[in-house]
């Protein structure tokens, strides 16, 4: 990202009365915050750019083991104690780490963090939630109060926007364009500890194995579960109870048979259709780059593709 100050932002000092001490260190203090806010969001896109040269590693079976995120999300610090190489970001209530084994471009996680602090109180060493209530999204719906998953939901939301514009910048330097990205719950969770993915919807990745890693994160199946579809859910106590109870059988979603979930061709085996996914990208990427060639922009999505 280019200055965003340009030269006629600045005047002759001479013209501006002499600050006082007092100013001086408030402009001082403003600084210094805003140069180490900088370089905390350069040190977070530089771990982003680093994310495609540190997938290898992970799929020769270093990655985390199933209770890694459980022990991520309960770190005093995890911006310390947690290398670049894992940790994209932290707030006061929320972490969002790589994905060990990414099923896209683009996959992150996001955890509420334990103890959860009040919003009214981020510094707080009181959580809003038990520990059991974050083991998974089951959890969470059965055992915290209305607000308190409301709290858990929003945080989680909100750091998932910023892992999705951090995304989005990075698509536009290594691509040249921007395409959809999925922020959902998997109704049945592989790792402990409840998280949110945040995955690039082109699918192509050498960890993306088999049958059940495409259809667990088919936006159109039922398995994978948008953020605000969950937010919806807990409007209402019963609808939540119901909802709650198809999660339970969604395991059978995962033998779905092997189909494109952009245009449902059928495929026999996982090759032809990673093949196929890798063909509709780079259609995709022509198709957009000449869209900003003609127009100086990318297609909105409620433009007509062709």
């Amino acid at each position: 990202m280019g200055n965003c100050f340009s030269p006629s932002t600045f005047t002759d000092s001479s013209a501006e009365p002499t600050p006082t001490p007092l100013e001086h260190e408030q402009t001082a203090a403003s600084s210094r915050r805003l140069s180490s806010a900088a370089k905390g969001k350069e040190r977070v896109r530089d771990s982003l750019s680093r994310h495609h040269r540190r997938t290898s590693s992970f799929l020769m079976g270093t990655g985390p083991s199933l209770g890694a995120l459980r022990t991520y999300a309960t770190l005093p610090n995890p911006s310390t104690a947690l290398p670049p190489s894992k940790l994209l970001l932290s707030t006061p209530n929320t972490i969002a780490v790589f994905d060990a084994y990414p099923k896209s471009k683009y996959h992150f996680l996001v955890l509420p963090r334990y103890p959860f602090p009040p919003q009214s109180e981020p510094d707080s060493n009181r959580s809003i939630v038990p520990l059991e209530a974050l083991d998974d999204l089951k959890s969470l719906l059965l055992k915290a109060d209305r607000r308190a998953k409301k709290e858990v939901l929003r945080a989680m939301a909100d750091t998932a926007r910023e892992v999705e514009e951090m995304i989005r910048d990075e698509m536009l330097k290594t691509e040249g364009f921007e395409w959809k990205i999925d922020v959902g719950f998997h109704a049945i969770p592989s790792m402990k500890h409840v998280h949110l993915h945040v995955i690039s919807e082109d699918r192509i990745s050498p960890a993306l194995k088999t049958k059940k890693h495409h259809n667990s994160f088919r936006p159109d199946l039922g398995f994978f579960i948008s953020i605000m579809e969950v937010q919806r859910w807990i409007q209402d106590d019963q609808n939540t109870l119901d909802r709650i109870e198809s999660l339970s059988g969604a395991q059978a979603l995962l033998d779905t048979p092997l189909t494109c979930f952009k245009c449902d061709e059928p495929f026999s085996n996982i090759p032809k259709l990673k093949q196929h996914m890798e063909k509709e990208f780079a259609k995709e990427k022509e198709i957009a780059l000449k869209h900003i060639a003609r127009h100086g922009r990318q297609r909105s999505s409620d433009e007509e593709m062709f």
